[in-house]
């Protein structure tokens, strides 16, 4: 199967290397699209997204969106859909160029992947428990905004769980639900102290956002999964046990993630997001450790391709930082996650690894 077969190439939303950043979130939100293709003239250029935009904390709204965009690899109509599977799911990005003779022709996305999941991927038979990240952030309903998009930020995503004060699933929050305003600091606004303190003096009750009450069950298929991401335009669902609890979220990545691409998949690819480019240290604690573990996973599991994947996210407080990690490791029949958090992050990447050496020694001695 080709890409053009599966690509989206009518209607396609881009934006202009010469628009501001006010422009693009306003054309994304209005087309509830988080990631657009930026074209100078007729050629693409790059891609723009909100994660892009969040990271950065501080954007002016007439900055141009060609000084945020990410360059990215490019698929050609003629390129082998598992192929473009597997380069999609390396890249982490939610969807690519489809490009022909330096004109984007579409763009493949998770979306479409999941749209077409028993065309790509015959006699998929997960369940959502299996591929599903477990001990799961929620943002609580009469959380102030501030922070709520700190929780985006921090973990990098567009969707989350919103829960009660009690516990109990409410619905899942969109990034673009909350006002443009808030997602690009205003000259109104200079300091952190400032904009919490406007969102400590509106107290705007997230559960009055409209949230988009979706979930799947533990037990659920993965296809199934798939169908109501698509149904509902979402990226993420949450998983919700018969007490009403969120137990676990589905991204569309995790699913994406745990397909067999076939041909050769040995190595194992270690993705990380969260971290800084100056957080050096950091970098090497994590890498140091996984690839030990990695060493190890040819004995302890069979496990000769994959991918270890890694969020950190860092909080302020008391006048030092917390650092809290999910991880995914996926490859063959293993499908794990695990998170941790700790005011030293070398400790708690050693407790994650053993975490992971201990589980993987018991499912090998069943």
């Amino acid at each position: 199967m080709k890409v053009s077969e599966i690509m989206t190439s009518k209607n396609l939303v881009t934006i202009p290397s010469t628009s501001t950043v006010a422009d693009a979130l306003s054309r994304m939100r209005s087309t509830g699209i988080h990631q657009v293709p930026v074209l100078n003239g007729k050629r693409y250029s790059g891609m723009l997204s909100y994660r892009e935009i969040l990271r950065r904390r501080s954007i002016r709204s007439n900055s141009k969106v060609e000084t945020f965009m990410i360059k990215t690899a490019k698929l050609t109509p003629n390129t082998d859909v598992k192929s473009a599977v597997k380069l999609l799911r390396d890249s982490g990005l939610a969807a690519l160029p489809v490009v022909e003779a330096g004109h984007l022709a579409g763009i493949l996305s998770r979306t479409d992947i999941l749209k077409n999941l028993s065309r790509v991927v015959p006699s998929f038979e997960m369940r959502c428990f299996e591929v599903m990240s477990s001990d799961p952030v929620l943002i609580h309903e009469d959380e102030p905004l501030y922070k709520a998009l700190e929780k985006f930020r921090s973990l990098d995503v567009s969707e989350m769980p919103v829960a009660s004060s009690s516990g109990n699933y409410l619905g899942v929050l969109r990034v673009d639900q909350i006002s443009q305003d808030r997602l690009l600091n205003t000259s109104e606004r200079v300091t952190s102290g400032e904009v919490v303190g406007e969102a400590e003096r509106t107290k705007i009750n997230i559960g009055s956002l409209g949230l988009k009450h979706v979930m799947a069950e533990p037990d659920m298929s993965v296809e199934r999964c798939a169908s109501l991401l698509v149904e509902n335009k979402i990226r993420a669902i949450p998983v919700v046990d018969s007490s009403n609890k969120v137990v676990g979220v589905i991204d569309s990545s995790d699913i994406i993630g745990v397909l067999d691409t076939g041909g050769s998949r040995d190595g194992i690819l270690i993705q990380v997001s969260g971290l800084e480019p100056w957080d050096d240290d950091l970098y090497d604690i994590l890498y140091h450790n996984a690839s030990k573990l990695v060493a190890k996973l040819p004995m302890l599991a069979g496990m000769k391709g994959g991918h270890f994947d890694f969020h950190i996210a860092k909080y302020r407080s008391e006048g030092r930082t917390k650092f809290s990690v999910r991880t995914r490791l996926a490859g063959g029949s293993v499908s794990m996650a695990i998170n941790d958090h700790d005011w030293n992050f070398g400790k708690c990447i050693d407790r994650i690894m053993g975490t992971y050496e201990n589980r993987l020694s018991k499912r090998r001695e069943k």
